[in-house]
């Protein structure tokens, strides 16, 4: 293993990771794959084949799991201990909880992403925890819980796509070839030649997670109930409104001339939110960006660690709410400006910022200080990150591709923002909003009058209740 390093008399070997995956640490990556029966008549799931194929995949293609998770207290480096038992244990030292029998269907977990289906909460050092659960119509659900110290969304959903080859008997050969090269993101002894504003440095974490895994600001004791609501984006509508968007865009504005399909959906969806809240503040928006293609050289196929960079726009009250806005109207001047405003945000992350920001972060004393700078969570911020593109749906049991992988129901979540392929193989994207719950009914009240929201194609209510 790349980096490994003694560390005592017995062997115990620790793995150093990247600065930028030490940055995610108290966050996890939670998703919830749901599958329908298989399409083949005369195929079923296996619970057997499923622990087994874990078990090789891990093993032989993700040894870097084995072991617990061991962050420095007083450099916050964070690294995996394997201890001669871990290596001994491999894989089987994994929890793996298995339910062969649920009453559930996979239209009755679909309905309600229970965390029943996920693995119960891990422990702190614990990297990984999985379960498999098969459905009373045939289906199966899969629920994975990593640290995000580990992966990323791309890192996800090419070990779920991984796990499927194993599982399906592909050769070596055939399998995706999975990258560990931690040291790619480790900087090079180079202090940072840039500001950074999308980092802050803080004597401890601001949010923190309880014993049941819920996490909320550290300063709150007892925080509001939060709930979250999914929209599906038709094709039509997506298109509809970036043609409205660039269309009102003013040309001598300064700033890039044009927003993709993204932005003008994540300039919407802040200004909705913003007005569901009713601070009447001024607004930070963070884009989550996935650096894999965007350094030069880009990373290798198949990076298995954290490369998500954050790209900050602001945007003052009098851009959220124009004077000639109605409560309930949303200008597309308004939307096209916000939407110009990331464009140009995501057009400085270029590889040099990119670099720098690598440096910015290995520079520190401490890692456990280096958090995104934004309070979302029952602030005034807006946090977005798009998996659009990044294979949610390509991992394939008994020829079957999933309906659902995402994100269970989350107990607490505030200001977050999740654009990802759409749901049970439907063209377009679906957006999932976390908001306080009577925010959550004022933002559906201000939706139901935005007609980018109203699907014609698909009339199916597709919200989380």
């Amino acid at each position: 293993m790349v980096g490994a390093i003694p560390v005592n008399a017995q062997d115990d070997v620790l793995i150093p990771l990247a600065p930028m995956d030490a940055t995610m640490d108290t966050l996890r990556v939670a998703i919830l794959y749901i599958y329908p029966p298989p399409s083949s008549s005369t195929a079923s799931y296996d619970l057997a084949r499923l622990e087994q194929s874990f078990l090789s995949l891990v093993d032989e293609d993700y040894p870097l799991l084995i072991g617990k998770l061991d962050v420095n207290p007083q450099t916050g480096v964070a690294s995996v201990r394997q201890t001669p038992e871990a290596l001994e244990q491999g894989a089987r030292g994994i929890r793996f909880e298995k339910d062969p029998a649920s009453k559930q269907t996979a239209e009755d977990v679909l309905a309600s992403l229970s965390w029943d289906f996920m693995p119960k909460v891990r422990g702190e050092d614990e990297i990984i925890a999985v379960k498999g659960t098969l459905l009373a119509d045939g289906g199966m659900t899969v629920g994975v819980d990593i640290n995000h110290i580990l992966f990323d969304g791309e890192a996800m959903f090419t070990f779920m796509k991984t796990w499927s080859q194993h599982y399906n008997g592909l050769d070596k050969h055939e399998r995706l070839v999975i990258c560990h090269e931690r040291h790619l993101l480790a900087g090079k002894g180079e202090g940072p030649k840039l500001e950074h504003s999308e980092f802050r440095l803080t004597a401890g974490k601001l949010l923190a997670r309880a014993k049941d895994g819920t996490l909320a600001p550290k300063a709150m004791k007892k925080p509001p109930p939060t709930t979250q609501y999914l929209f599906h984006m038709s094709p039509a509508n997506m298109a509809a409104l970036k043609k409205a968007v660039n269309g009102a865009s003013d040309p001598a504005a300064p700033g890039p001339s044009y927003s993709s399909t993204v932005d003008a959906i994540t300039a919407l969806f802040t200004v909705l939110i913003s007005r569901a809240r009713g601070h009447g503040q001024d607004v930070r928006i963070s884009t989550a960006l996935n650096g894999r293609k965007r350094l030069d050289p880009p990373l290798p196929d198949n990076y298995a660690g954290n490369a998500v960079f954050h790209t900050m726009s602001t945007h003052s009250k009098s851009d959220l709410q124009l004077e000639s806005d109605g409560e309930d109207a949303v200008s597309l001047v308004t939307i096209s400006k916000i939407a110009r405003g990331i464009r140009a945000s995501i057009l400085e992350r270029d590889n040099m910022y990119l670099r720098d920001a690598i440096a910015f972060v290995a520079s520190q004393s401490d890692l456990s200080t280096v958090s995104e700078n934004i309070q979302f969570f029952f602030g005034t911020g807006v946090a977005f990150t798009c998996w659009a593109n990044l294979g949610m749906y390509d991992a394939e049991f008994e020829g079957t591709r999933p309906w659902y992988a995402f994100a269970p129901r989350v107990p607490c979540m505030d200001g977050f923002v999740m654009i990802t392929e759409a749901m049970k193989g439907l063209d377009g994207l679906d957006v999932l909003v976390f908001l306080e719950c009577a925010a959550m009914e004022k933002f559906k009240k201000l939706a139901a009058n935005v007609p980018y929201l109203q699907d014609k194609e698909d009339k199916e209510d597709k919200g989380v209740p």
